[in-house]
């Protein structure tokens, strides 16, 4: 079995497009409607299985360098956009904070140059989504193409949890690219609780010097909570750094085996 699972450098990096895009213009045996980890296994025996869950970037390293048939998709994004994005499951609250970038983002930079891990940056996807789809056509040769990412819209099919996420299907369009001049008190608010990030932007392509910070000059931060929790819990950092270590031992008994191994209640790991 191929698998595909889509991560993100953060929430809100265009994960759920993505996948929507794949199941939808390439043919892919079975697909999940909704976030699954890592870990989770598809039913019976599909050729290629696809999934999405954005902090899985935080645990996929070890697990790349066991199975070859593991590709990991990640989004990449301009994170002055994902702090000032909302989702409509909570639309008074911005849906995460620059933690999530600062972390995601390390890990990244990490596995890049692995052949399995492809990087996709989320301004190119919505500009020229075809072209980002001839890059993943190399990049993942199994993928057999039905129609072109520009059309996704005239074919999808999403399920209600994705509706909500992308608030309705539309075509593929730069259209939230840049949104972050609107917001500029909440990207005052989050450098001030999380530190600078011009390095992070001029090692990402998104800036050359730190002349944009020029724009944030006598803005009022915006110091309001944002719909994620700043800070892990002791479990969940305990299984980010463990539970990578316990799904790339299952996948390397899998290879030996030559079959998957599907757990009844795999959420309850970690």
């Amino acid at each position: 079995m191929k698998r595909i699972h889509i991560v993100g450098v953060s929430p809100r990096t265009g994960t759920t497009l993505m996948a929507e895009a794949i199941k939808t213009c390439y043919h892919v045996d079975y697909y999940t409607t909704h976030e699954d980890r890592l870990f989770t296994r598809a039913p019976g025996h599909p050729d290629i299985f696809l999934t999405k869950n954005p902090k899985d970037v935080m645990i996929a390293g070890p697990s790349l360098r066991v199975d070859p048939d593991l590709y990991v998709i990640c989004m990449l994004r301009d994170p002055r956009d994902i702090v000032c994005s909302k989702h409509k499951k909570d639309p008074d609250r911005y849906w995460a904070s620059l933690r999530y970038w600062k972390m995601y983002s390390r890990e990244a930079g990490r596995l890049q140059g692995h052949p399995g891990f492809i990087l996709i940056r989320y301004e190119s996807f919505v500009s020229d989504p075809d072209e980002v789809q001839d890059l993943l056509s190399a990049r993942i040769p199994f993928l057999e193409k039905k129609v072109p990412f520009s059309k996704y819209h005239e074919a999808a099919s999403v399920s209600d949890s994705s509706q909500k996420a992308l608030s309705g299907v539309r075509p593929i369009q730069p259209t939230s690219v840049g949104r972050w001049r609107d917001h500029k008190e909440r990207i005052a608010g989050q450098l001030k609780l999380h530190g600078s990030l011009t390095e992070d932007l001029i090692r990402f392509g998104y800036e050359e010097d730190e002349q944009w910070l020029n724009e944030l000059e006598g803005v009022e931060p915006d110091l309001s909570p944002s719909h994620f929790p700043e800070y892990m819990t002791f479990r969940k950092r305990i299984s980010l750094k463990f539970g990578k270590y316990l799904e790339a031992f299952r996948r390397m008994v899998e290879q030996m085996m030559g079959r998957r191994i599907r757990i009844t209640h795999p959420k309850k790991w970690f």
